[in-house]
């Protein structure tokens, strides 16, 4: 994976690094399409008309914490520690919520019964997957500004609300994170791997990440 560190949630995949930052020019140009699509103002970053590469610094090749994987660690980039003022956490905030219309929007007219009986793949049906994107965003924000107090499962009233609820928690312990400590990195003793590090931004940017990898897979099974 290649991440966007001007636009937090926008990635490109490859089969190494090479093809991941050769894909990283259209992932670009296809995220702020979507971002206008969702009448987002331009974002500062958004100044090149058609990114190609020789508008992309690579600064930084990860061997190791790639998410490839459920479950699996999330590299902390240097980006990740860099200051948030108060727009732009509430900017990606705002694209999350994009990102949550269009999932629903997927689903709408679906209820869990039918949800269940949708697969995605062999072993793991819509229903399912949308409950992994709630445990993994509940995930994201427990290590990062957590601990936070557990949620039942299964959802009390089916899954829209269990990501309703997850969602609010993210939104609401988010901006309880004072401005000066967005940047400190979190090791999450509470957690399961205490050794993997966190900060507010990089758990705001996974969480987007692993919506829109979801909201393509969806897209995949049309």
């Amino acid at each position: 994976m290649s991440h966007v560190a001007e636009l937090p949630g926008c990635f490109a995949v490859g089969s190494d690094a090479a093809r991941a930052a050769g894909a990283t020019p259209r992932a670009i140009a296809d995220f702020l399409a979507w971002l206008k699509a969702h009448k987002e103002p331009l974002v500062p970053e958004a100044h090149v008309a058609r990114p190609s590469m020789a508008d992309i610094l690579v600064a930084d090749v990860r061997s190791e914490g790639a998410p490839t994987q459920a479950g699996g660690k999330a590299a902390l980039f240097d980006f990740d520690t860099a200051a948030w003022d108060n727009d732009k956490l509430e900017r990606t905030l705002r694209w999350l919520r994009y990102s949550r219309a269009d999932l629903l929007a997927k689903i709408d007219g679906l209820d869990d019964m039918e949800l269940k009986s949708r697969r995605l793949a062999p072993d793991r049906t819509l229903w399912a997957t949308l409950l992994h994107i709630a445990h993994a965003e509940y995930g994201y924000i427990n290590r990062s500004a957590g601990p936070l107090a557990g949620l039942s499962e299964p959802p009390l009233a089916g899954i829209r609300e269990e990501l309703s609820i997850v969602r609010a928690m993210l939104e609401d312990k988010a901006r309880t994170v004072p401005a000066e400590e967005r940047t400190k990195v979190v090791h999450p003793v509470w957690a399961a791997r205490p050794d993997e590090p966190w900060t507010l931004q990089k758990a705001l940017r996974r969480a987007l990440e692993h919506e829109k990898e979801h909201l393509a897979e969806l897209d995949s099974r049309r």
